[in-house]
Order: C-alpha cells, then sequence, then structure tokens
C-alpha cells in the first residue's frame, strides 16, 4: 500500500511539473545588488516570467561556511509586481538570512518563481484550474549578476535606469547618460560589409566609419593580432557578417607557437533602416540600444589558458582578456573625436569635433557567461589612450582603439579551456543639427550664412549714420543759436 501511494504520488508530481514547465517556461536574467540581511531591501528580476501568474519569488543562498548542504531561501513577497511586458519583476524581501558566517551577494545561487500550476480541465479544452502554488525553477542560469540601480546623471530624465546601471533612453535621446538630442528621421543607411571580410561600415549623414574586431590581449603581456591567424567559414550579406579563426593555424597554414587563443567565433547582424529605430534587444537582461543604423556583435573566444601564465591557469582575480575593436574615419582622423563614459564603462560615447553632428554609441552587456553558464564577474568597456597604443601590433594612428575587457571566470580553479560569449551593440546618430545641413546644398547654406550678416552690416551701416546725421544736426542748431544770441547784444 506504502509503495502504491509513494507511486501515485511521485506521478503526481510529475505530471505537476510537466504541466509547469510545458505551459509557463521561465527564466532569470539578472537580479539586482540586495544585501541579505536587511528587510525589505528591494529586488529586482529580469528575465522572462508568466504573466500575471507569478505569485512569489525565492532567493536561495549557499554558505560553504555552515559546512552542511543547506540552502537559505529567502522569500520576496513583500510589493510584488510584474510588468506588462513579463520581463521585470519586482519584490521587497520577507525576512533575511540569520546565519551566523557571512554571505554575501555572491552567495545567490537559485531563484525561484512561485507561480499557480495549471492543470487541464476535465474537457482536455484550454481552460485550466489553480490547485496549489509550485516553485518553477529558473532554467539554464546558476550564477547571477548583481546590479545596482544608480545610472549616471539620472539618466537626465529622459531615459528608465536599468539592469548594471545602464540608462534606457526614451525615444530620441542618446549616449550613456540619455544627454544627447538625436534625431534619425533621416533613414540612415544600415551597416554594410567592407571590401574586407572582417570589417564592416556604418554611416552618419556626414560621416563614414569602419569597424573590425583587431586584436585580443590577455591582460597587455600577450597579444594576437587577428590578421594573422587562419580564417575559416566567411560569410557576409547585406544583413550582415561572420567568420571562425583557428587560434591554432597562421595565415600561412603553420601551427602557431602559443595558441592561447584556440579559436573565435565573430559574428554582426545589422539592424535594418526598415526596422523601427530607438529599440532595445535584451542580452541576458541588459537592454542594448538598437538605432536605425546599428550592428549587434557576438564574440565566442575559446581560450586556453594553459599556455598562458600561472595567473590564467589559477584564478587569483586579476587576469583579465581585452576583445580590441579598431575604428576609423574615412573622412577623418577619430583623434578629433572626444569621448565620454559612465563610471562603470559598459557604454562608451564618441562625438565628432568637427562640426559634423555625428555621435558613436558602443553599448556592452555586462553580463557573460562561460561555456554558456554566466560568469559571475562583470565585462566593462576600455577606451585605449596613446599609451596604450604600445601595446597594440601595427595600430594606425588615425583610428581609435575601443576594447572589451573580460575578467577570467572565477568558478574553476584551475581554469579550463573554454569558450566566452560575449555581446554588445555599436549605434550611429545624427544630433538634431546635422539633419537641416546635410539636407541643404552648400550655396543655400551660403546664401542663409551671407545674407543676414549683408544685412546686419547694412543695419549697423544706417544707424551709424543715422547718428552721426543726428549729431550733424544738433550741432547746426546749437550753432544758430549761439551766434542768435551774440546778435542781440
Amino acid at each position: 500500500m506504502f509503495k502504491q501511494t509513494l507511486f501515485l504520488f511521485l506521478l503526481f508530481n510529475f505530471f505537476i511539473s510537466y504541466s509547469s514547465s510545458s505551459e509557463c517556461q521561465q527564466k532569470v536574467y539578472s537580479v539586482s545588488e540586495v544585501s541579505p540581511y536587511v528587510l525589505g531591501s528591494l529586488v529586482v528580476i529580469k528575465g522572462i516570467f508568466c504573466l500575471n501568474n507569478t505569485k512569489g519569488i525565492s532567493v536561495v543562498l549557499n554558505v560553504p561556511q555552515e559546512r552542511t548542504n543547506i540552502e537559505y531561501g529567502l522569500h520576496c513577497d513583500d510589493d510584488l509586481t510584474i510588468d506588462s511586458m513579463g520581463e521585470t519583476i519586482t519584490c521587497r524581501l520577507s525576512d533575511i538570512y540569520q546565519g551566523q558566517y557571512s554571505a554575501n551577494f555572491s552567495s545567490l545561487t537559485n531563484a525561484m518563481i512561485y507561480t499557480p500550476i495549471p492543470v487541464p480541465a476535465p474537457n482536455q479544452s484550454l481552460s485550466s484550474s489553480n490547485i496549489g502554488i509550485s516553485p518553477v525553477p529558473v532554467l539554464g542560469i546558476t550564477n547571477y549578476i548583481f546590479t545596482n540601480s544608480s545610472c549616471p546623471n539620472g539618466c537626465q530624465s529622459n531615459g528608465v535606469c536599468d539592469v548594471a546601471s545602464t540608462c534606457r533612453c526614451n525615444e530620441g535621446y542618446a549616449s550613456f547618460d540619455c544627454s544627447v538630442k538625436v534625431s534619425n528621421e533621416s533613414s540612415l543607411p544600415s551597416p554594410t560589409v567592407t571590401d574586407e571580410f572582417d570589417t564592416f561600415s556604418m554611416s552618419t549623414s556626414n560621416e563614414n566609419y569602419s569597424i573590425r574586431l583587431s586584436h585580443i590581449l590577455a591582460d597587455f603581456t600577450y597579444q594576437t593580432q587577428l590578421s594573422t591567424l587562419s580564417v575559416n567559414n566567411k560569410s557576409s550579406s547585406s544583413k550582415g557578417l561572420s567568420y571562425t579563426i583557428n587560434g591554432t593555424i597562421d595565415a600561412n597554414g603553420n601551427p602557431t607557437l602559443s595558441p592561447w587563443l584556440n579559436q573565435l567565433y565573430y559574428n554582426v547582424e545589422f539592424n535594418t533602416n526598415d526596422e523601427p529605430s530607438f529599440t532595445f534587444s535584451n542580452y541576458k537582461g541588459a537592454y542594448l540600444p538598437l538605432s536605425s543604423s546599428a550592428a549587434t556583435i557576438t564574440i565566442n573566444p575559446t581560450l586556453n589558458p594553459q599556455f598562458l601564465s600561472s595567473a590564467f591557469s589559477h584564478y587569483d582575480g586579476s587576469a583579465e582578456y581585452y576583445m580590441v575593436f579598431e575604428i576609423s574615419n574615412k573622412h577623418s582622423t577619430m583623434s578629433r573625436y572626444s569621448y565620454d563614459t559612465p563610471r562603470i564603462s559598459t557604454s562608451v560615447t564618441l562625438t565628432s569635433q568637427n562640426n559634423t553632428n555625428s555621435m558613436m554609441v558602443i553599448s556592452l552587456s555586462d553580463i557573460y557567461s562561460f561555456d554558456q553558464s554566466t560568469v559571475p564577474e562583470h565585462a566593462y568597456l576600455v577606451l585605449f589612450n596613446s599609451f596604450d597604443y604600445q601595446f597594440i601590433n601595427n595600430h594606425t594612428s588615425d583610428a581609435l582603439y575601443v576594447a572589451v575587457a573580460i575578467p577570467q571566470t572565477s568558478s574553476y580553479n584551475p581554469i579550463p579551456m573554454g569558450t566566452y560569449t560575449i555581446q554588445l551593440s555599436i549605434n550611429v546618430y545624427d544630433t538634431s543639427s546635422s539633419i537641416i545641413r546635410a539636407r541643404l546644398p552648400p550655396w543655400l547654406i551660403a546664401i542663409i550664412v551671407i545674407i543676414p550678416a549683408i544685412i546686419g552690416i547694412a543695419l549697423i551701416a544706417i544707424i551709424i549714420k543715422c547718428v552721426i546725421s543726428k549729431r550733424n544736426s544738433y550741432s547746426r542748431i546749437n550753432d544758430h543759436s549761439h551766434h542768435h544770441h551774440h546778435g542781440n547784444h
């Protein structure tokens, strides 16, 4: 009897789990920074959730110092809300960690989303009844990225503060803090692949940029210039480009001496100009902007730290890899571009100083993965200065070099060969004044500038002439009065 009861119980739970998972697949991309010691702490969870069905959240802490398998589930039931798109859950901790050992954000190992279990009705129709509350485990994520909600300059009230302290700008605004008014009504052309298989171009109304992934660095000690390696599976179209680099063979077909870059897959997808501007793509919870002229880049380097120093083969918290982009300008040197970036560099804004009213914004998802498992570190952007150029072989003085810095994973020790996955987007914009200038022919611009100048000069001449005339008139009146006064005597 006991065996039959146990069998029915397991069968019932399997049925419930199957029903739940088939009806509602949920994923967590990121969890906001929250202290397990503060009651009522705000928790913001980004992901894909069952709209209007979420009844509770439980974040699970694992404290190794406890020397047990006990995991502490902290309930987050207070003030629970879910947005209309089913992408964001907010709640407040209704209990706290009270163990004797310290716990922090990196101790969080799992998140459970509680939803009513849908059970098919007897008539097998689409209607269902809810018979209870059950946790739906998050799929495919074992580590979480913790971020705060402090954005640069409050997004200038032109956007919303989002994951990784990133501003999600309102339509018509761009830059890392949404401070620049942009206008893409001119329908900027989509990016295109150049004559070089690894390079694509992006254009504003007045500028034309070329972008390619040029080097991979391990700290600033080891570097690989990608053009020196063997390339396979080259592909390009109006929708983008992709290729695979074999780091074990050079461009001449000879084995490389130190193949720490074992392989690299590089993929670029263009946002076509018939797609709506001012939209976003969601990568692991981080929102990357997409203008009418945008490129979304995915980099998959397979790295073998055994060919590097012990700092890479054994985690010590300091080793980093750099994916270096070379950005050049067809019309002028990139040295005449100014840059602006927040303290946490997930975005770099490049602005022309040549009065071309052109702007480029590079936006990075700081959430990345190692062998498809999210890494509990943060990637960030680095804009190389002239001093850094010494670490880049065959660099071009007229170009700018921007790198994605990837802290090495701390999930393994020693660290095996594995594949990282990083995603970023590059957008170009016309700032508002450049649209007007781009649509007017030069002769008309000259007339618009010269005619007001001539009119202004003419008005000044007339005013001066009037003043002189009045002075002469007053002088004659005074002289006449003076002579008349003497005549009376």
